[in-house]
């Protein structure tokens, strides 16, 4: 089972006049770009402001929640990054994609991490019938014992 997804590049970026326009009232702490970069098992978000860059990764596990949120007319993104919102808050497409990439690799990311859980406690569970039937044999007690007591 692969649940291969290309790496992705989102621009998640404010759009400059509305950065212009809040410049004076959060002295430049607000990023000017903002990127999202999907890989196979993390993503990772950059922003750039005045005072630099900032790089955050995290595995999509640990994104904790990812939804669409609304205030008026405008749109953004909320989830373990925090508050996330392209253009001036009103790119409903950007947001909806990046609702929508994120899901499906936190959703392919669990179901893959499920299935190597299960994978290993088949493994374990081989392992203990092995010792179990090493055990029955070196107390030569045969396997139809059991089973017979079992049913009882």
């Amino acid at each position: 089972m692969t649940n291969a997804f290309p790496d992705k590049e989102i621009n998640a970026s404010i759009s400059f006049c509305c950065w212009l326009t809040l410049l004076p009232c959060t002295f430049g702490v607000v990023p000017y770009k903002t990127t999202l970069l999907l890989k196979q098992e993390e993503v990772t978000k950059t922003d750039i402001d005045l005072c630099g860059r900032h790089t955050s990764k995290r595995p999509y596990g640990e994104l904790g929640h990812i939804e669409k949120a609304n205030c008026c007319c405008f749109v953004s993104v909320r989830s373990g990054f925090g508050e996330i919102s392209p253009g001036c808050g009103c790119e409903k497409d950007t947001v909806d994609e990046i609702v929508l990439e994120l899901k499906q690799r936190m959703r392919a990311r669990g179901d893959t991490a499920q299935i190597v859980r299960a994978e290993e406690t088949l493994s374990k569970l081989g392992e203990i019938e092995a010792k179990l039937d090493a055990i029955l044999s070196h107390l030569n007690i045969p396997e139809s014992e059991i089973m017979t007591e079992r049913g009882n």
